[in-house]
């Protein structure tokens, strides 16, 4: 009833059995091994457009280089760099960006908005007192966003400290909303 107990193993079915793992391995390995060839052999192949209305920056501006006061907050930030003074430009921008604020309902608070400006002249301190009064002003140097885009801007830093977006003034409304909320949904940052 008892078959004895034999030491060695057929090695047809050895060979079989290790012919099956290779295939295994294989099937697992074989999508990696292509998509590696093919980000670093056929750039090509990448899509060209993005969903985002936001134009990105790459690579991203450390908010060291801007200002030292950027750097102590761990939310989303909103920066509008303005020189001395706030032409009607600046003013929209500043009122795009509490309305885009706004919109973003209970998600309102990940986000805050900051003005990058060297001197604050006696109208645009009224206009920040009157209208804009969750606004912080920062001092520093606005030459590293001027390299990037030369006309007005809203630039977005993430939480890290990495300025990496910038939207000008035809993109600062709806487009920007759905930016942020697509950003905000998809982020555990801020």
């Amino acid at each position: 009833m008892n078959e004895p107990v034999s030491g060695t193993t057929d090695p047809a079915a050895l060979s079989r059995s290790r012919m099956k793992l290779l295939v295994i391995i294989s099937i697992a390995f074989f999508p990696i091994f292509i998509a590696y060839l093919a980000y670093f052999f056929l750039p090509e192949w990448a899509p060209d457009s993005t969903t985002n209305q936001g134009q990105l920056i790459m690579p991203p501006l450390a908010a060291g280089e801007i200002s030292t006061e950027l750097d102590v907050d761990d939310r989303w930030l909103l920066i509008l760099p303005v020189t001395n003074d706030c032409d009607q430009s600046c003013e929209e921008l500043l009122y795009l960006s509490r309305q885009i604020t706004a919109g973003l309902g209970k998600e309102s608070s990940r986000v805050a908005r900051a003005l990058l400006v060297q001197e604050v002249s006696p109208a645009l301190r009224t206009l920040l007192h009157e209208e804009h009064r969750d606004v912080r002003v920062v001092g520093g140097s606005d030459a590293a966003l001027r390299e990037v885009w030369q006309g007005p801007a809203l630039f977005l830093m993430d939480p890290n400290g990495n300025i990496m977006m910038y939207f000008t003034p035809d993109k600062a409304g709806k487009p920007m909303l759905r930016d942020l909320k697509h950003l905000l949904r998809v982020s555990n940052i801020g």
